[in-house]
């Protein structure tokens, strides 16, 4: 669809990630891409388990200012809840109203049940591959802005025809695998560069090219690195450039940065001057990283 016409921008990392900085101005993506991928691509990965969880652990909010509520389960039965912090209190609910009765008992009895909460990073590969192809080819677009022959090439050559089809329908290859690890404890803190003070690093995105000439994405959310091969669904050449550079992160080492597990008690900081010279724009509202 032409996009010159576009009414909204478009969040490369979803705004409910934290994102406040990696955003394609209005006339990049066109508005239904747009909405079919927040419909069908973030909805369904920001209400799975693992980013609903680590989103209501951390307190960050979606566009309407409001943190999702924190899956869990009351221990011993499989009524499922969700704890929400309102008004300086917490509130439970049931995930299914069908239940809210018998959760009510529950709750009113002498042996109340603990709660139990997981916080697993375990979301659904095929959408979160996805996502990431959506966001490359975002983040490739981010830095053609300055050229629109190179923006043009980007929707026209059928070099991107693979990527394309794959962040839109899924259904060009069985997968489209990425590498996904941990790379710091997601509790990692770093220096606001304006204030000086320690709050906790959100998310980072960047590009890298590896020796085979391929463009890789990597993408941290509190520690959690998922990197992905723009170019064809391999990451045998991200497995290549590991084992080179001794394990480092994409987002961390290679950018000069490093962690300081020093303090005491045990604490763990994101530091280094690459933090301000790689380009790495910070959100003062949400002490989120992001790289563009």
């Amino acid at each position: 669809m032409p996009s010159h016409n576009s009414t909204s921008a478009e969040h490369i990392v979803p705004h409910s990630f934290g994102n406040r900085r990696a955003i394609l101005p209005k006339g990049i993506v066109c508005d239904q891409c747009n909405n079919y991928f927040a419909r069908k691509i973030e909805q369904p990965l920001l209400a799975d388990r693992s980013f609903r969880n680590l989103r209501a652990w951390y307190q960050v909010p979606n566009k309407r200012g409001r943190p999702p509520s924190l899956h869990g389960f009351l221990a011993g039965t499989e009524l499922e809840i969700g704890l929400r912090l309102r008004d300086g209190g917490l509130e439970i609910q049931p995930e299914r109203q069908g239940e809210a009765e018998k959760i009510r008992e529950y709750l009113e009895s002498e042996e109340s049940p603990p709660f139990l909460f997981e916080l697993p990073m375990d979301p659904p590969k095929a959408l979160m591959s996805r996502l990431l192809a959506k966001m490359a080819l975002e983040m490739f677009s981010l830095r053609f802005l300055h050229d629109p022959r190179l923006i043009d090439q980007l929707i026209e050559d059928n070099h991107w025809d693979r990527i394309r089809r794959w962040a839109r329908f899924g259904d060009n290859f069985d997968q489209w695998p990425y590498v996904q690890r941990s790379v710091y404890p997601e509790e990692t803190l770093m220096r606001h560069p304006d204030t000086g003070l320690w709050v906790q690093a959100g998310y980072s995105i960047d590009l890298f090219v590896t020796k085979r000439r391929e463009t890789f994405l990597a993408f941290v959310l509190y520690g959690h690195e998922f990197v992905f091969n723009s170019g064809g669904p391999s990451v045998k050449g991200y497995e290549e450039w590991l084992e080179y550079h001794g394990g480092i992160s994409p987002l961390v080492e290679r950018l000069g940065m490093h962690l300081d597990r020093s303090s005491s008690p045990p604490k763990v900081f994101l530091v280094g001057d690459a933090l301000l010279r790689a380009g790495i724009e910070f959100d003062r509202a949400q002490g989120i990283l992001g790289l563009q």
